[in-house]
């Protein structure tokens, strides 16, 4: 009887519970159905690199072309020597005034010939060895000391251009004083241009002589040389000089250079001074004599 009691109690709330059972299943189900006992989702991301700080960008400036290189000057061209240097000084720096490129032609052995040489070139003119040789009429016409003669050997001539160009320091060239025999001497003026040739240097020709031979043997030898186109002063007036300089100027119009030849004259330098200056503005380049001599 007692085990029937507890029988149908058992059968009474048997249903509700096993009612309770499935609905509470039920919510469970559902509720691991629609996540709710999942983890949060988060929707996951590539990792991002560390990217470091970069610096600020310089302006990146494109080189500038090289500019080409200046086409040569087509101006005709002017050289200008000063004959009969290193007598004095005083001469050098009223030709330092002149404010050109001349050319400063130093005899040997004078009391001054060294002094004049170094102060020219250390004011950017250039020096050449103004060589004294024979003259037609020695007797009238003393060359000076250390002269060349016709009397002399070969090697006694270029024993004596060694010894002069000793006296005249800086000097890039050679050009003659007086000479008008000496120059016609083929084989002595061999022994002269070896030596200017061995040691670089270039010729000037004065032609104190049309017969002088000095040019034509010098480019056989592969010297570098030039002939004078133009005395300037043999006359010693400012306006005759002038004449010459406009005559130095035309030859250089039609040749493209010009060599003109003057001294250390008061005249001389006053008509350089007035001259000079206005070349340029006349289409005409006022060289050191050097300048020209490369030209060939």
């Amino acid at each position: 009887m007692g085990r029937q009691r507890k029988n149908r109690g058992l059968l009474r709330w048997g249903g509700p519970l096993a009612l309770g059972f499935a609905a509470g299943a039920a919510f469970v189900f559902f509720l691991f159905e629609y996540g709710y006992f999942q983890k949060p989702y988060h929707e996951e991301k590539p990792p991002i690199a560390s990217i470091p700080e970069e610096k600020p960008l310089e302006p990146v400036i494109p080189e500038a072309p090289e500019a080409p290189e200046a086409p040569p000057k087509a101006y005709p061209m002017v050289a200008i020597v000063i004959d009969d240097m290193g007598q004095d000084l005083e001469k050098l720096k009223e030709i330092l005034k002149i404010k050109g490129p001349i050319t400063i032609a130093v005899m040997p052995n004078l009391r001054h010939s060294r002094d004049v040489a170094n102060e020219a070139h250390l004011n950017g003119l250039e020096v050449i060895l103004h060589l004294p040789m024979e003259p037609k009429d020695a007797e009238d016409n003393n060359p000076g000391k250390g002269a060349l003669l016709t009397a002399m050997t070969a090697d006694e001539v270029r024993a004596q251009v060694e010894r002069d160009l000793k006296t005249v320091p800086n000097a890039i060239g050679v050009n003659n004083h007086m000479g008008s025999k000496f120059t016609e001497d083929e084989a002595l003026m061999r022994a002269v241009l070896l030596v200017v040739k061995k040691r670089d240097m270039i010729f000037l020709d004065s032609r104190t002589s049309s017969n002088s031979v000095a040019g034509k043997l010098a480019k056989k030898l592969g010297v570098r040389n030039a002939d004078r186109n133009v005395f300037l002063d043999n006359n010693r007036d400012v306006k005759y000089i002038k004449g010459q300089i406009s005559e130095l100027v035309a030859i250089a119009r039609k040749r493209g250079r010009a060599i003109g030849i003057g001294h250390p004259y008061p005249e001389t330098i006053e008509a350089l001074k007035e001259t000079v200056s206005g070349l340029d503005e006349i289409g005409i380049e006022i060289v050191k004599l050097s300048e020209i001599v490369e030209q060939d």
